[in-house]
C-alpha cells in the first residue's frame, strides 16, 4: 500500500522538472538556451564517465577521446552531406569502437595502471587528431559542418538536444539498474570476491569501458552539431578533467550527480567570470571544500540531509 501511494508523489516529482524544462526556452533568452544545449552534451559526458568511476570503480583520464571521436565522425559525415540522423548514429557507433579497441589494453591494469594508460591513449588520440591535416584538419579543425534547416534555430535543437538526453540518461539509468549493473558495483566494491564466483571481471570491465565510451560518443555528436565547428581540443584530457570535476561536483555516488554537477559547473563559470578573473582560483577552492568536507558530492550531502530529516520524523510518535 505505501508503494501505490509513493507512485503519484514519484510522478508528480518527475513530471514538475520535465515541465520546467520545456518550457524553459520561452522564459530566458536565446544566449542562456545556447548555455543549456551545451550543458546539455556535458551531462552524457559526465555521466557516461560516471558509468565507470561510480559503479565500476575505474577512473579514466582519457575519456574526452571518445567524446572527441564522436564528434569528428558527426562533422566528418556531415561535410560529406551524409544523412543527419546517420551522422549521430554513426558517431557513438565510432566512439563504441574506439573504446573497443583501447580498452583491451587498459582492462588488464587496475586502478593506477588503468587510469594512466587511459590518459596516454587518450593523448596518442589527441596527437594524431592534432597532426592529421588531410583528414582532421590538425589544428584547424573542422569549421562550418552542416545540420538539417530544421535544426538551425537554437530552441529548435534545445529540444532535440533534449530528446537526445533523455534516452540517453533512461538508457543508462536502465543499465546501471541490471543485473550486469548490479555485478559491476559488486565488482567495485569486491573484485576478488566477485571473480571467485565465477565472473570475468576483465569482460565485465571492457563491456563498461565500450558502454561508456558509446554515450561519450553521442554527447561529443550533439555538441559537434550544435557547435557547427570541431576542434582537437574535444579530446584532450583536459575535456576528461572537466567531466571528472562535474562528477565529483555532484557527486559520483548518484545517478544524477553528474547532471546536477554540469548545471552548478557551468552556472558558476558564467556567474563568477561576469565578476572575478580567476575562475580557475575560484574553482580550485570549491573542489578543495568538496573533498575535504562533501565528498558524496551536491546531491550526496542533499540525501544525507533528507534521509535525516525523514528517520526524525520517524522517530516523532
Amino acid at each position: 500500500m505505501k508503494d501505490l501511494r509513493k507512485k503519484p508523489l514519484i510522478l508528480w516529482e518527475a513530471a514538475i522538472p520535465i515541465a520546467l524544462l520545456l518550457i524553459l526556452p520561452l522564459i530566458i533568452g536565446e544566449a542562456w538556451v545556447s548555455l543549456t544545449v551545451e550543458m546539455m552534451a556535458l551531462v552524457i559526458l559526465a555521466t557516461s564517465l560516471n558509468l565507470l568511476i561510480g559503479y565500476a570503480g575505474m577512473v579514466s583520464f582519457g575519456h574526452a577521446a571518445y567524446y572527441g571521436i564522436g564528434a569528428y565522425t558527426c562533422a566528418l559525415l556531415l561535410k560529406a552531406q551524409a544523412p543527419f540522423f546517420l551522422a549521430m548514429i554513426a558517431a557513438p557507433a565510432a566512439s563504441a569502437i574506439g573504446a573497443l579497441i583501447i580498452g583491451w589494453f587498459c582492462v588488464r591494469r587496475s586502478h593506477l595502471y588503468f587510469a594512466m594508460l587511459t590518459l596516454a591513449f587518450g593523448q596518442i588520440v589527441f596527437t594524431i587528431t592534432l597532426q592529421w591535416y588531410g583528414f582532421t584538419g590538425g589544428d584547424n579543425g573542422l569549421t562550418e559542418i552542416p545540420v538539417p534547416a530544421w535544426l538551425n534555430s537554437t530552441t529548435r535543437y534545445y529540444y532535440f538536444s533534449l530528446a537526445v538526453v533523455g534516452l540517453s540518461l533512461w538508457a543508462m539509468k536502465r543499465i546501471v539498474d541490471s543485473p550486469f549493473g548490479k555485478a559491476l558495483q559488486a565488482l567495485r566494491d569486491n573484485s576478488s570476491r566477485v571473480e571467485s564466483s565465477g565472473i570475468n571481471v576483465r569482460l565485465y570491465n571492457w563491456m563498461a569501458f565500450v558502454i561508456a565510451g558509446f554515450f561519450a560518443g553521442i554527447a561529443g555528436a550533439l555538441f559537434a552539431a550544435f557547435n557547427h565547428n570541431v576542434f582537437p581540443t574535444f579530446m584532450h584530457w583536459t575535456k576528461s578533467t572537466e567531466a571528472l570535476v562535474v562528477s565529483l561536483l555532484g557527486g559520483i555516488s548518484q545517478f544524477y550527480g553528474p547532471a546536477v554537477g554540469s548545471i552548478l559547473l557551468v552556472l558558476m563559470d558564467k556567474i563568477v567570470t561576469s565578476h572575478l578573473r580567476y575562475w580557475s582560483f575560484v574553482l580550485g577552492i570549491i573542489l578543495i571544500l568538496m573533498v575535504l568536507f562533501f565528498r558524496g558530492g551536491f546531491t550526496g550531502f542533499l540525501a544525507e540531509r533528507l534521509n535525516a530529516r525523514r528517520a526524525g520524523r520517524e522517530r516523532v510518535p
